[in-house]
C-alpha cells in the first residue's frame, strides 16, 4: 500500500452527521440489494471515459435496475468539488474513484466509509488499504504517445531526454504539472529513472514550449488532429480514444494507482455499496481490460500483457502536502 500522509485528527464540522457502517463479505446480501433497488440510482465521481462509464452504467441497471449517474473531471476539478460540497454539508457523491493525490487528500478529510468488498478478495494485497476506506484496481502507467499517421515508430523520441532535442520544440502536448496534480506527481518522480538530472530535463521541457493543457484530456485532441505529434500522457489513451495514437515501449513506466471508494456520507449508500462490489468484480472489470485499463482483478486479462510487463512498472510515490504546495508553485513559474 502507498506511504499516506498524515491524517487530519479532527473531522471537520461541515462534515459531522451519519455515518455509513463497517460492511463486511457475509453481509452482502439480498437485503442490500433490495435495499439498494430503493434508492434506485448512485451518482459516481471519476475521470474515467464517457464509454467506459456508459459500458458499465448499463451493465450494472442491466443487473440491478439501478441507474448510474456520472460525473466526469480531472484529479484537480474532483478534489475542489467532493471538499466543496463537504464544507457546504451537501454531498453529492456515493462513490468516487482517483489516484493516490485525489484519494488521500479526500481521506485526510474523513471522506470515506469503511468497506471490505467481496469482490476484491483477489487483488494484490501489496496494494490494499489495510482500513478498508479505498480499494485499488488499476495501474496507470504515463508514457509517450504519438500520432502514428504523422510519426513512424522509429522517428518518434524513445526516452524522456529526447524531448530536449531542437526537433521537438513546440512539437510535444502535456498537462501543466503546475495546475494538474497527476502531472505533479509524476514529474517529482521522474528521479527513480533519471537520477539527478531529473529537474534539469524537466526544466528543458519547459524550454521548449510545450503544448499545455490543464488536464491530460486536453492533450488528446491536438495529438489526433496532428496540431502536436508527441503526448505525454497515460498510454491506455491508445485504447481509450479514436484517432491514431501510438505508445513508445519503453523499459520502464512510472504509473499511479487508481482507488475506488465510497462516501461516508453517500446520499445512496446502499446502493454505493453494491455498485462498488459489482465495479470490483469480473464483469465490470473485464469491460474495464477490454477498453483498455490495466487491471488488477485476477480474472481478467488486459491489452498491455504482450508489452508490458509487471516488473516494468515503477508505483510513483505520492508526494506530501509541503511538497505539492511548493512545487506546484515552482511549477507554475517553469510552464508559463
Amino acid at each position: 500500500m502507498i506511504k499516506r500522509i498524515s491524517r487530519i485528527a479532527m473531522i471537520l464540522s461541515a462534515l459531522v452527521g451519519v455515518t455509513l457502517p463497517c460492511v463486511s463479505a457475509a453481509q452482502l446480501a439480498q437485503e442490500l440489494i433490495d435495499a439498494a433497488k430503493k434508492e434506485g440510482e448512485v451518482m459516481f465521481y471519476g475521470a474515467i471515459t464517457i464509454n467506459s462509464s456508459k459500458a458499465i452504467g448499463d451493465a450494472f441497471e442491466k443487473k440491478y435496475g439501478i441507474k448510474l449517474r456520472h460525473w466526469r473531471g480531472d484529479a484537480t476539478e474532483l478534489i475542489n468539488r467532493a471538499l466543496a460540497e463537504a464544507r457546504s454539508g451537501k454531498p453529492a457523491f456515493d462513490v468516487t474513484l482517483g489516484n493516490e493525490v485525489v484519494m488521500t487528500t479526500l481521506d485526510e478529510k474523513q471522506l470515506f466509509a469503511v468497506f471490505d468488498p467481496p469482490a476484491a478478495q483477489g487483488y494484490p494485497k501489496q496494494f490494499r488499504d489495510p482500513d478498508n476506506r479505498m480499494t485499488p484496481w488499476r495501474v496507470l502507467p504515463y508514457g509517450i504517445n504519438y500520432n502514428h499517421q504523422i510519426l513512424k515508430a522509429p522517428d518518434a523520441p524513445k526516452a524522456w531526454e529526447e524531448l530536449l532535442e531542437p526537433k521537438w520544440k513546440g512539437r510535444f502536448g502535456m498537462a501543466n504539472p503546475g495546475l494538474h496534480v497527476t502531472t505533479l506527481q509524476f514529474v517529482l518522480n521522474l528521479e527513480k529513472l533519471l537520477g539527478p538530472k531529473w529537474l534539469a530535463v524537466v526544466e528543458g521541457w519547459a524550454k521548449q514550449e510545450p503544448r499545455l493543457g490543464r488536464s491530460l484530456a486536453d492533450t488528446i485532441q491536438p495529438l489526433t488532429a496532428g496540431e502536436v505529434p508527441v503526448a505525454i500522457g497515460y498510454i491506455k489513451d491508445k485504447f481509450q480514444y479514436p484517432g491514431p495514437i501510438e505508445y513508445v515501449r519503453m523499459n520502464r513506466y512510472l504509473a499511479s494507482l487508481s482507488f475506488v471508494a465510497i462516501n461516508r456520507q453517500a446520499p445512496h449508500g446502499n446502493a454505493a455499496r453494491l455498485f462498488t462490489d459489482f465495479f470490483l468484480g469480473p464483469q465490470a472489470q473485464r469491460i474495464f481490460g477490454e477498453l483498455g485499463e490495466y487491471v488488477f482483478h485476477p480474472e481478467v486479462e488486459h491489452r498491455f500483457k504482450k508489452d508490458v510487463r509487471d516488473d516494468q512498472v515503477i508505483v510513483m510515490r505520492l508526494p506530501n502536502n509541503e511538497e505539492l504546495r511548493a512545487w506546484s508553485k515552482k511549477l507554475r513559474e517553469m510552464f508559463r
